[in-house]
């Protein structure tokens, strides 16, 4: 192998030399660069942390992790007081190291709220847990003693009475109906007592508009003078007391003792009087013809508008009886409250009041 020459080995020196400087500035550099993120992060750069990525503000002040004390403040919350029912429904605190959410509710005033197919109110009857919409509510208590009609035929005429010693109820959330669209949800305070104030509809037909008699047997058989159905409003008695309760309580319990004929007379469908026990039971009945009125002038329901918007079929039975033989019911398809046999064949949708 051939010797290098004095000046070759000068200049192997000198490149290693300035190879060697060259590392040392970039390194230089870099631990510069490290210690100046390092302090504007709130800690001195040491041998310990140099290459650490833990930062002061991310540790309880006081603490000291891989050579790093913290600086973060954390928020002494054991001395709080705060429950549930101090904070706002839905809104969320921390008591206690704890998160809590609040169950506190306002109630709504006892002005009318206006019920209206652009200003719609559900009802949730449970006054706890989460929002389940049992029906539209399409009258209320507390304003002034509204008077009207639905139709022009003399049948439809409704007085919503004005009550007062009414229950609590506050806003619960929002709720969206295909049909009777956006609407705020109205429950009952827990806790509170007094006179029911709204009256509410079920959002669907028994059965998904399955067709029943009213009384198939008792046709020409009714006792013409068994109620105030017969009168030109039956929309309430007695204050909040619903008509149309009344009448369903009245004809299930002559339904069920046969006095006015046999049950479910004909051979194909069922009379309405037997079908809908369950949900009577739960406090539910069928509208008088007021009631249904009432209904109908709310939402101002039409025969343009009853099935396209509502989804409500031609027909829904009233529990208001009109003689011996005949019975009332919405006619939607016309606009207005009809009387027909009571063997004859319509939906029966349900109404109740919290």
């Amino acid at each position: 192998m051939k010797k290098l020459s004095k000046k070759q080995k000068l200049i192997g020196f000198i490149a290693i030399l300035l190879i060697a400087v060259i590392i040392a500035i970039v390194i230089t550099t870099s631990v510069v660069r490290n210690n100046g993120q390092v302090a504007n992060e709130g800690y001195a750069a040491t041998s310990a942390n140099a290459g650490s990525s833990l930062v002061a503000s991310y540790i309880k002040k006081g603490i000291t992790i891989g050579g790093i004390t913290g600086t973060l403040e954390t928020l002494d919350t054991s001395d709080a007081t705060a429950t549930p029912e101090d904070i706002a429904l839905g809104k969320t605190a921390y008591v206690k190291g704890e998160k809590i959410t609040g169950t506190r509710v306002e109630p709504i005033s006892n002005e009318d709220l206006q019920i209206s197919a652009t200003n719609v109110y559900y009802a949730d009857l449970d006054s706890s847990g989460e929002i389940t919409v049992d029906g539209v509510i399409f009258a209320d208590l507390a304003g002034e003693e509204e008077n009207g009609e639905w139709g022009s035929n003399g049948y439809g005429v409704y007085t919503i009475p004005s009550e007062t010693g009414l229950k609590q109820y506050y806003i619960k959330g929002e709720y969206i109906d295909e049909h009777f669209g956006t609407g705020k949800v109205i429950a009952p305070m827990e806790g509170t007592s007094g006179n029911e104030r709204f009256y509410v509809m079920a959002l669907e037909d028994i059965n998904s508009g399955t067709r029943y008699c009213w009384y198939d047997a008792a046709y020409g058989n009714l006792d013409s003078s068994y109620n105030v159905s017969t009168t030109a409003n039956d929309f309430a008695i007695a204050g909040a007391e619903p008509t149309g309760r009344i009448n369903t309580e009245r004809m299930i319990a002559s339904w069920n003792a046969e006095e006015y004929g046999v049950q479910n007379d004909n051979s194909t469908y069922d009379d309405m009087w037997g079908v809908i026990q369950d949900e009577v039971d739960d406090g539910w009945f069928v509208p008088s013809k007021s009631e249904w009125s009432a209904f109908g002038s709310a939402f101002g329901i039409t025969r343009s508008n009853y099935s396209s918007k509502y989804g409500l079929r031609s027909y829904c039975w009233s529990s208001s009886q009109s003689d011996t033989s005949r019975a009332y019911f919405a006619r939607f398809h016309s606009g207005y409250i009809d009387i027909y046999i009571v063997d004859y064949l319509t939906c029966v949708r349900l109404a109740t009041t919290f």
